[in-house]
């Protein structure tokens, strides 16, 4: 009858307490190692999954550009074989002209007559971005030093920082050459760039996705996870009397 009065509840294991112990013991560990990183592997998701990055890299703060005509005949220069041309408008009736050269990537920016282009004033560049986008800046930096973990991070330098001094934390980076808005930067893409750090464990330039770091913490969430399932599916359940 006693036999009858109690039953495992499914799934049941026969498992040693030797080996219960031992999988406890390395599950808590693993734990207490990737707790951690692991949250903050989920902030940054939620962060990433719920903010539009659109909104993060400033987009909607830019206009839609206006059409200008281009008279091909006014073009007067020489290029190699292995050029591309690229035609933009810099300032209002100004075009300018990159010749890239495909075998070095050197964008070289010139004049429609050929000659090089001179960098734009900082009066040109506040009337740039202000007829660019929808930001009144009324002030201008020349950056010409960076960082790893500059918010221009991989652009050609020199450039311009425009932001209106009221709000200076949002910024548009210019190329003084091309006149290209390269970068709007707000506090959105500040956090966003801070949680891409703490997500690839790249706390240098925030650009590298195979660091030693995350390849470590993967396999221990890796196997934290494992060893949960294995607890979950191979130890018994409690046993519960039957009336």
């Amino acid at each position: 009858m006693a036999d009858e009065q109690t039953e495992s509840v499914w799934p049941y294991r026969p498992v040693s307490l030797v080996w219960q112990r031992r999988l406890r013991l390395w599950h808590r560990r693993l734990a207490l190692i990737t707790a951690v990183q692991l949250l903050l592997w989920t902030i940054s998701g939620a962060y990433f999954a719920f903010v539009d990055i659109r909104m993060v890299r400033g987009e909607p703060h830019r206009l839609p550009p206006r059409t200008q005509a281009i008279d091909l005949a006014a073009f007067d220069f020489p290029i190699t074989a292995t050029s591309q041309l690229i035609i933009k408008p810099r300032l209002s009736g100004e075009l300018v002209v990159g010749v890239e050269d495909e075998r070095t990537s050197v964008t070289t920016w010139m004049t429609v007559r050929g000659a090089p282009v001179s960098p734009l004033t900082r009066e040109q560049v506040i009337s740039l971005v202000q007829a660019k986008t929808d930001i009144a800046v009324d002030e201008a930096e020349w950056v010409t030093t960076t960082s790893e973990a500059a918010e221009y991070r991989g652009r050609e330098l020199p450039l311009w920082r425009t932001f209106k001094v009221s709000e200076p934390s949002l910024a548009v980076y210019v190329d003084p050459r091309s006149g290209d808005i390269t970068a709007i930067r707000n506090n959105a893409w500040r956090i966003w760039d801070f949680l891409w750090m703490l997500h690839i464990m790249d706390y240098d330039d925030r650009a590298d996705i195979g660091t030693w770091l995350l390849k470590l913490f993967s396999v221990l969430a890796l196997l934290t996870a494992l060893a949960g399932i294995v607890l979950y599916a191979l130890i018994p359940w409690r046993r519960r009397e039957s009336s």
